[in-house]
């Protein structure tokens, strides 16, 4: 038994060295320092995200290098930030995607569905105007369903659970069509598919400190083998219900303006701009890159752009970046979907998110039905405060875990 674990121990070694020597000799941005081997600057980017990535980034200016889980990761802020979502040619945010969750196995019938950008846009985002009015009455009876009249006041104990439920009836209105939207199982597996499927981006790649990839390499065996796949647990139920009605679609006319929403714009795209990771949008280097302060990348390495070096920043935000301001935007008449230099929620590009008109519509359509009908607040009457949520894949920053809501 002491022979294995020698033996296991000098591989690990073995391969920790011939990473290392494998690194390549180009002017790369700069390391930053840390104290225990293997282990890096792990512990600190989970625990101490932002903080950590602050005093990173005076010490060793706008990109830097982060030794975590295994292997380099390259940061890059927001003076270049720009040059990574501009070159597509380069940096590649699918390829990295695909390295940490394996939706081209779990969806092997799609293998890499290349064009997804352009059916969504032709079939879903062309056709919007027709979409407005189905997707606003399915949201307010799936509201009413889930929360009810709240003639008494109410307190909701899980409002993840409770939103995913409500969100996803438009979307499989829109998806599958109002007939099969209207069965609860329908609706279920819109609700649980993308959280079933988030379990491969929540497990901690403890294997990446033996080998970079090797935790996604045991997903895909995990998933190949049949012990585990998300999309076989949902895929009967909506082949069941699709088979008579996959070609019916109703197109109907646009009932609210929503274009005119110009204060619900800035409150959405200021509550996007404060809520989320503190770095992300990851992208995989296709070929050694150059950036424009002479700082070199080689390929194959991952990069992240650090949000809250952009979003904390008085020259791209205005004052009080840091603070809360739903009008902030109201003066610059962007809607919240706009992809700008300042604003990264939907990414950056021309690959940015095709169905961010979408999800802003969808956002717009409940808060218009929410407003108007409840006064809702968290069950103390005080503001929540905010922590950093633990993240293997980047830092994020949400609210807290335990967090109730009132409806009156």
């Amino acid at each position: 038994m002491y022979q294995a674990i020698i033996l296991g121990f000098i591989l690990i070694i073995t391969l920790y060295v011939l990473k290392r020597i494998r690194e390549p000799k180009l002017n790369m941005p700069p390391l930053v320092r840390y104290k225990i081997p293997i282990i890096g600057h792990t512990y600190s980017y989970l625990y101490n995200t932002e903080e950590f990535l602050k005093q990173c980034r005076k010490e060793y200016g706008d990109i830097f290098c982060l030794y975590i889980w295994g292997q380099v990761r390259i940061i890059v802020g927001k003076e270049h930030s720009q040059e990574v979502l501009s070159r597509d040619d380069v940096f590649d945010f699918s390829e990295a995607f695909e390295r940490i969750f394996p939706g081209d196995v779990m969806l092997k019938t799609l293998e890499r569905f290349t064009n997804a950008s352009k059916v969504l846009k032709e079939y879903v985002l062309n056709k919007m105007k027709f979409y407005n009015e189905r997707m606003q009455n399915s949201l307010y009876s799936a509201t009413k369903k889930q929360i009810g009249e709240c003639d008494e006041p109410k307190v909701i104990y899980n409002i993840y659970k409770l939103m995913t439920k409500i969100i996803s009836t438009p979307i499989a209105n829109i998806f599958v069509g109002e007939e099969v939207s209207q069965y609860e199982e329908i609706i279920t597996t819109f609700a649980e598919f993308t959280s079933d499927s988030a379990i491969f981006l929540m497990i901690p790649p403890i294997l990446d400190f033996i080998y970079p990839g090797l935790q996604n390499y045991i997903n895909r065996i995990i998933i190949r083998l049949g012990l585990y796949n998300p999309a076989v647990k949902h895929q009967d139920i909506l082949i069941k219900h699709l088979k008579k009605q996959i070609c019916k679609r109703l197109q109907d006319k646009e009932k609210y303006a929503l274009n005119n929403m110009k204060k619900l714009d800035s409150f959405i795209r200021e509550s996007l701009r404060l809520t989320g990771f503190i770095t992300g949008l990851q992208h995989a280097i296709l070929k050694d890159y150059t950036f424009s302060n002479g700082l070199q990348v080689p390929e194959n390495y991952l990069i992240d752009l650090y949000f809250d070096d952009i979003y904390g920043d008085e020259s791209l935000q205005g004052p009080n970046p840091k603070s809360f301001e739903p009008f902030r935007h109201l003066d610059a008449n962007v809607p919240a979907s706009k992809v700008t230099r300042n604003y990264l929620a939907f990414g950056g590009g021309k690959h940015a998110c095709p169905g961010r008109q979408l999800a802003i519509n969808e956002i717009k359509f409940f808060m218009h039905n929410a407003i108007l009908k409840y006064n809702f607040r968290t069950e103390s009457g005080k503001i929540e405060e905010k922590r950093t949520e633990p993240g293997y894949c980047r830092g994020s920053r949400t609210p807290q875990q335990k967090l109730f809501s009132l409806f009156t």
